[in-house]
């Protein structure tokens, strides 16, 4: 990912961990334009594993690499007491599925 893409500094420090500096020559924002070039032949790609899609993908040779990078992480921001329509829920749950409808709910009626 380009720099000051939020995962990018994991990335740079994994590397710096390990005493390795990477030859980075193509930077992208978006994780399908770096699938692309990985497709093209033009390296290799580290991308985000919600990026990964196995019927658009099928032609990538994807491993798992968390263990060698720290955890993004990612907050949604909902107003207390507010109504929400079904696609925000699903919106949610997508991104994390044991946020429910009931526990989104239960997390607006909260007082913290």
């Amino acid at each position: 990912y380009e720099l000051g893409y939020t995962g990018r500094a994991h990335i740079d420090e994994a590397f710096a961990r390990e005493g390795l500096q990477a030859d980075v020559v193509l930077t992208a924002m978006d994780a399908d334009v770096i699938k692309t070039y990985v497709e093209l032949d033009m390296g290799v790609g580290i991308v985000a594993s919600i990026a990964l899609d196995a019927e658009r993908d099928r032609h990538l040779r994807m491993i798992d690499a968390r263990h060698l990078f720290e955890v993004n992480l990612t907050r949604l921001g909902l107003r207390r007491g507010s109504w929400l329509r079904g696609y925000a829920y699903r919106f949610i749950e997508t991104f994390v599925p044991t946020l429910t409808r009931e526990a989104v709910d239960e997390a607006l009626r909260s007082e913290r």
